[in-house]
């Protein structure tokens, strides 16, 4: 508990690395040709920010049972 190589820290990781490379290399030095920030990545995004809210509630939840 508690590493840097759990499953949904590893999940979290790979989305930050996309996301770099969609923000950084594709947007901001326009070396890529990644589509607009719509569609795929803005799932991605909401589904990751929702597993990490939802997973630390449950977490609470059932500490306090």
């Amino acid at each position: 508990m508690g590493h840097w190589c759990e499953p949904d820290k590893l999940m979290g990781y790979c989305v930050a690395l996309y996301f770099v490379k969609l923000l950084v290399f594709d947007k901001v030095s326009r070396l890529g040709s990644t589509d607009p920030l719509a569609g795929f990545a803005a799932v991605t995004a909401n589904l990751v920010v929702a597993f990490y809210f939802a997973k630390r509630g449950f977490e609470n939840v059932a500490r306090i049972i």
